[in-house]
């Protein structure tokens, strides 16, 4: 059922017009110039509102129960509603799916194309999750977003308009005088804006006053000096009624129809069939009141709220009418289906209004507000309620436990309390049961008990059909924060990274984190920094997958002790030893294995793609798809039946072995169109030295003119004739050479099958193969001079060739740590040390130069 949002809401009040605001309009205009969004903050009377309805657009006024951003967007769909095509907006936030909704409702509203949305009394529903809301707004092509809030410091993320710029100026000042006191001297309209420095509201107050004849300070005194400027101007009748419609907020248009005359002096503003009164004018008001009767009003608006099926507005009116426990009533009444609905903040708002000693006797709000706690993803607050809950003998809390660590998928803390939940709820805890079972890896009993869904099938070894499963899922289950990463987005991420696109991967883990964010979830955004680093990884972007670790570490501090395993796991298959144990020991404390022979497997992989072998464990999985994996590792030969049921693993996934040992599978079931497949990367680097590597073990020549052979073969392609020329050698001698070359750099190749890193016709690297790597060619590698160590002419030239190029793109660089590079190249270049002059790096040039000179037995002095 949608949330019930006022129509007065969603039209803007028909104000006082007697001054047109050009400035702040011209300012207005050029704010939006600069940024998409808008704020305009300043106190209560300074003309937001009225400055807001010159502008055409989409108007929505906000209440505090927006601060819920359920609530927000229900707002904002009844705002668009009859502009936009919103079905599917509201069903996703009927089951409580505000990020899905949020997502869905800007694909709905880019058709409209450039408009203004309105949101006054931001300040009310100011909260984390509306701010990340409207932050999100801010992404929709052709908005403009204006804000009215009375603080600043929430929208500071926005350009803010403050009371500086909204303020009257003198000339505004007259203009007002003229249509409200025009008998008024043009110095007393100039006393009246000094008087109240610009305020708008306040000086209307004061010229109504004048007018009247009474003394303009009377009306500035806050609410009581509106209360006494009240008291002077309206019949005494009218005033006490008015107090009491006040309380309400609004009413419809017939009820305070006798109120209309005197619109002007309470501020009245008129909304299609409504009369609003204006905060400080029902303030001000309601003090007229005795603390009793506002309590009775109060307590009726509470009863009316509550026959209209606005239960979060009837708590409101209890709060503020100190019927404390009545309201302690409603919230435990109402409060299990506001959180169905997805008003998780309502509710925790609420229940942060209620004092100790009006919960103490209620120990359902105990319960609701763990529930509350546990759907925000707040999981250590969550834990604490729930044991609170237990101590005041709400049984229900072993439930709550026990999907608290489902959520976090500690399946050892769980047990205890799924034991105690399986005794007194049995029936509501067999799919807990089944659940759990997963998270410990027993799978079979899981579905024995009927858990189905993408992640049994991906810890029964079905990765593929997994992802297959969430892919075609409408909609992947971005509701909640338990939701985010265990059915959403961040299993997708996973899944994506294990038998899809790791750039796929990398796509969801960002919307994942967004999500998360948006949700206030900081176990979501660090589980989504995890998965980030899964996807970085498998695509080779290593500095960026450990920097994605790193902060998924950081954010888990105070999380769940499970929450740093995957980070942990992924500095692991970076290299470090210690992140490994530790993930292992965090794995088994949680009673996940599964989990431990995933991370090990890609710690494994990882490690081998980088050319090291890795001592793997044995694996106590009973998982089919990770038990194939460790019996193949390393993955020489006879793995390929594996490669034909996972094609996945041939991919940008987490599992993909080294590319040289897909290619030769490949090759085995004849699927690569090449004579010949060793098997092996070949590194050759001649930066700084010259240098070969198999696999990344050291190739050590039996000849030495073999090796020059190879660096000959680094410079271009050669006939037959002129290489024989450049090594010098006899073709006896050449054939040798060549095969010592050849076998050094594809061990175990059979006799008779041409090389594959090497051509003939004419003779050469076979630089299109994938698995052969030459810094020569690679724009990243550190500048360093080639080939030394080696005596040949040709390869003096090459040097010196490479090296000028090599300094000619850094110097065309405009980052000065490259101009430093290339003095390194050349010490005595006077272009690189004009440029480093001035700059921080121009110390270490100095002395690089210095050490150049004295080599050369020269000064800085003489050299010139």
């Amino acid at each position: 059922m949608p949330y019930p949002v006022p129509p007065s809401r969603l039209l803007p009040p028909r104000t006082a017009r007697e001054v047109r605001r050009v400035r702040p309009l011209r300012l207005l205009e050029e704010a939006f110039r600069k940024s998409p969004g808008v704020a305009l903050a300043a106190g209560a009377g300074y003309g937001k509102t009225s400055l807001a309805a010159e502008v055409e657009g989409v108007y929505l006024s906000l209440d505090e129960e927006a601060k819920d951003p359920v609530v927000f967007l229900w707002h904002l769909v009844a705002a668009y509603r009859g502009r936009a095509e919103l079905a599917a907006v509201g069903a996703l936030l009927e089951a409580g799916a505000w990020p899905k909704a949020l997502e869905t409702l800007l694909q709905a509203l880019e058709a409209l194309g450039p408009h203004y949305l309105v949101l006054d009394e931001a300040h009310r529903a100011e909260s984390p999750g509306v701010l990340r809301a409207l932050q999100g707004l801010l992404r929709l092509p052709g908005l403009r977003l204006l804000v009215l809030s009375r603080k600043a410091a929430p929208f500071a993320f926005l350009t803010v308009l403050s009371e500086q710029e909204l303020a009257f100026d003198p000339e505004e000042a007259c203009q007002l005088a003229k249509a409200l006191a025009p008998e008024l001297p043009a110095f007393e309209v100039e006393r009246a804006l000094s008087l109240v420095r610009g305020w708008p509201l306040g000086l209307r107050l004061v010229l109504l006053s004048m007018r009247r004849g009474l003394r303009p300070e009377l009306a500035l005194e806050s609410a009581q000096g509106l209360t006494a400027y009240l008291a002077q101007t309206l019949p005494k009748e009218v005033l006490e009624e008015a107090s009491r419609l006040a309380l309400w907020g609004e009413v419809p248009e017939a009820q305070g129809a006798f109120l209309l005359p005197f619109a002007e002096d309470l501020l009245l503003e008129r909304r299609e069939g409504r009369l609003c009164f204006h905060p400080l004018v029902r303030s001000a008001l309601k003090a007229l009141l005795s603390e009793a009767e506002a309590r009775a009003l109060l307590a009726r608006a509470a009863e009316e709220a509550l026959g209209r099926g606005k239960g979060v507005r009837a708590a409101e009116f209890l709060l503020e009418a100190g019927r404390l426990g009545h309201a302690a009533d409603l919230l435990l009444k109402e409060g299990e289906a506001w959180l169905q609905k997805g008003l998780t903040y309502t509710a925790l708002r609420l229940l942060a209004r209620l004092p100790e000693e009006v919960r103490r006797g209620r120990k359902g709000l105990f319960l609701l507000e763990a529930e509350a706690l546990r759907q925000a993803g707040r999981y250590p607050e969550a834990e604490a309620a729930y044991r609170r809950a237990l101590e005041a003998g709400e049984e229900r809390a072993y439930l709550g436990l026990v999907r608290l660590f489902l959520d976090t998928v500690e399946p050892a803390r769980a047990r205890p309390y799924l034991e105690e939940a399986l005794r007194r709820f049995p029936e509501e805890a067999r799919g807990l049961l089944a659940e759990n079972l997963l998270n410990e890896g027993r799978t079979e009993e899981a579905l024995a008990l009927g858990f189905f869904g993408p992640r049994l099938l991906l810890r029964q070894g079905r990765p593929q059909e997994a992802l297959a499963l969430l892919r075609e899922a409408q909609d992947p289950g971005l509701y909640r924060p338990p939701q985010n990463h265990r059915e959403g987005s961040l299993l997708r991420a996973l899944l994506e990274c294990v038998a899809g696109d790791a750039e796929e991967g990398l796509r969801w883990a960002e919307r994942g984190r967004w999500e998360a964010e948006v949700l206030g979830s900081p176990f979501g955004v660090s589980l989504a920094e995890a998965r980030r680093g899964h996807a970085l990884l498998a695509l080779g972007r290593l500095e960026e997958a450990e920097a994605a670790y790193r902060s998924a570490l950081a954010l888990s501090e105070g999380g769940p002790a499970r929450l740093r395993v995957e980070a942990l796991g992924g500095l692991a298959a970076l290299g470090d030893e210690g992140a490994y144990r530790e993930m292992v020991r965090l794995s088994r404390a949680s009673g996940d294995l599964w989990v431990e022979g995933f991370l090990t497997l890609v710690v494994a992989l990882a490690w081998l793609r980088r050319g090291v072998d890795f001592p793997l464990p044995p694996l106590l999985v009973p998982d089919p798809f990770l038990k194939a994996l460790a019996q193949a590792y390393p993955f020489r030969d006879g793995w390929e039946a594996l490669l034909e049921r996972y094609p996945f693993l041939a991919g940008k996934t987490l599992f993909v072995p080294p590319l040289s040992r897909v290619r030769r599978a490949l090759w085995r079931l004849d699927r690569l169109p090449v004579a010949y497949h060793p098997g092996v990367r070949v590194e050759i680097r001649a930066l700084g030295g010259f240098e070969v590597r198999v696999d990344g073990r050291p190739v050590r020549f039996r000849r030495e003119k073999a090796r020059l052979l190879l660096a000959l073969l680094t410079l271009r392609s050669w006939a037959k004739e002129d290489l024989l020329e450049a090594l010098g050698g006899s073709p006896g001698e050449f054939r040798v050479l060549w095969w010592e070359v050849v076998n050094a750099l594809e061990p175990g190749r059979p006799k008779g099958v041409p090389p594959y890193f090497l051509r003939t016709r004419p003779y050469g690297l076979n630089l299109e193969a994938p698995e052969l790597y030459l810094d020569l060619r690679d724009p990243e590698a550190p500048p360093a001079c080639p080939y030394q160590g080696l005596d040949h002419p040709l390869l003096d030239e090459e040097a010196r060739a490479y090296l000028e190029a090599r300094k000619r793109r850094l110097l065309q660089s405009p980052r000065p740590k490259d101009w430093l590079a290339a003095l390194r190249l050349d010490p005595l270049d006077e272009e690189a040390w004009g440029r480093l002059k001035g700059t921080p790096w121009a110390g270490e040039g100095a002395g690089l130069r210095e050490r150049a000179l004295r080599e050369l037995g020269l000064g800085e002095k003489g050299f010139s």
